[in-house]
């Protein structure tokens, strides 16, 4: 697991060695941090996929395809869930050297946002094995709405897409934030306010997405450390 300003060796050792299941994680902690959960987010309800196919006909959409590929280098692909392997109607998907798109993805997020789609990534390979990292468009501004189509979730803690959602929209009232990753079982992005109190909300990122700190940063201190920096990242193993 990595939160962004935490080293990618971190992440290629923990893969390597299987990232040490939740399984096992259960014999090292006496206790599931996310038992405390309110029953609307510790719950495995799956909102409806949302359909994108009449958005994409939109030729503002079919344009930013063709921005998107020259900017990218890639030719666009059907945009698929990782839980399912389901087509997502009226998305594409990107193959991209992670070098690149680090260095580029969070200013074009900002910029494709501005012509009404969504620009994100879906799957991170962290380099290991050559893999490219994976690139989503979807003719849609509502990130909540990118969330329900790749099934983000917890699902090894007994957290849903509706979980997770209704957790998200929650932190954003209170403190803003933009995800330029969405993905499975993880999304990262940044807070664009500063982090009121980053004590008590790397406590309760903590009770929500334990892995960060399990299998990340290691404390809980340190996770706070992190927020101040604006970062924002989760990862369910």
């Amino acid at each position: 697991m990595r939160i962004r300003n935490v080293g990618v060796g971190l992440v290629i050792a923990l893969v390597l060695h299987g990232c040490s299941s939740h399984s096992s994680q259960e014999s090292t902690t006496e206790t599931d941090p996310t038992a405390s959960l309110p029953a609307r987010f510790k719950t495995q309800e799956r909102p409806a996929k949302p359909d994108f196919s009449g958005a994409a006909e939109d030729p503002k959409f079919q344009q930013a395809i063709q921005e998107a590929s020259a900017l990218l280098g890639a030719n666009p692909q059907p945009l698929r869930a990782e839980v399912d392997n389901e087509e997502v109607k009226g998305g594409v998907s990107f193959d991209v050297p992670p070098d690149k798109i680090e260095a580029i993805l969070r200013q074009t997020h900002t910029d494709f946002l501005a012509k009404g789609v969504y620009l994100f990534r879906y799957d991170q390979s962290f380099r290991i094995g050559g893999k490219p990292d994976r690139i989503g468009l979807l003719p849609t501004t509502d990130k909540y709405a990118i969330m329900a189509a790749m099934e983000t979730n917890g699902d090894n803690y007994e957290i849903g897409p509706a979980g997770v959602i209704a957790w998200m929209k929650e932190l954003e009232a209170e403190q803003p934030f933009v995800l330029t990753g969405i993905g499975f079982d993880y999304m990262e992005g940044h807070f664009t306010t500063p982090v009121k109190d980053p004590g008590g909300l790397a406590m309760r990122m903590y009770q929500f997405c334990p892995d960060i700190v399990h299998q990340g940063v290691g404390t809980v201190e340190k996770l706070a450390a992190e927020l101040q920096n604006g970062s924002l990242y989760f990862w369910w193993d």
